[in-house]
């Protein structure tokens, strides 16, 4: 028999009266990913923050793999829809998609993370039951329905993951911190000279328009829409 699942969601949040608790601390924890990136969320940083000693936050968080668990959970809660999830599956999922886009967009550093631990937390299922309840009325097969959610899911922090790009971007640093990468400008000089070879027809024949490394942020609306049409196609087809 498998031993119970150990998670800080099933063991008591300790408190004192200090006002210290595990609630402060993924707070802290999220305002210095939010604006410096996760690398420079550690116990010292946080302790320095909420101006008390290191070894008290360990009351409340086991190690950094937790407490990520836990920022991770508390900026899923972002993503809920407030109320009821709207009876139109596309209005439904359109809904979920934007505010899981405003999620990521407001923790880039999410991107990376929710990826390498699954997703435990009480506010990350109810994103999950929200979701499920979005295509409930769909007739497909659950896995085709779960293959709507991940195809959502994944266009929409795909898209993310291109809006942040630009390394002078504070979402940039955020998710990556400060690597060493070319900025826009250098990459999009770099593809002029490129197209100037003569190498690339393709590109050539766009470089008179904008030509750019960068995406914009509008073109997440029509990709969107473009998804849901194939998803409706193949419930009109009934397969």
């Amino acid at each position: 028999m498998a031993s119970q699942l150990e998670t800080p969601w099933n063991r008591p949040a300790e408190s004192r009266s200090s006002g210290l608790n595990r609630e402060a601390i993924v707070a802290a924890a999220i305002e210095i990913a939010d604006e410096e990136g996760l690398e420079a969320v550690s116990i010292r940083r946080i302790a320095t923050k909420l101006e008390t000693r290191p070894m008290s936050l360990y009351t409340y968080i086991e190690h950094k793999g937790e407490l990520v668990d836990l920022m991770v959970d508390e900026a899923m809660g972002e993503t809920h829809l407030p109320g009821e999830v709207p009876a139109d599956w596309r209005e439904a999922l359109r809904q979920i998609a934007h505010r899981s886009r405003d999620a990521a967009r407001a923790h880039p550093w999410m991107i990376a993370t929710a990826f390498r631990r699954p997703l435990l937390g009480p506010k990350a299922l109810r994103h999950v039951d929200q979701s499920l309840a979005a295509v409930a009325s769909l007739d497909l097969p659950f896995e085709r329905k779960r293959a709507v959610l991940l195809s959502v899911d994944t266009y929409t922090l795909g898209h993310v993951r291109w809006e942040i790009q630009s390394p002078h971007s504070k979402a940039h640093r955020c998710a990556h911190g400060h690597d060493e990468l070319p900025s826009i400008e250098q990459v999009d000089a770099y593809l002029a000279e490129q197209v100037a070879s003569g190498e690339y027809p393709h590109l050539a024949a766009i470089a008179t328009k904008e030509l750019t490394y960068a995406v914009k942020s509008e073109t997440f609306d029509a990709g969107l829409e473009w998804l849901l049409d194939g998803i409706a196609a193949e419930v009109a087809r009934g397969t």
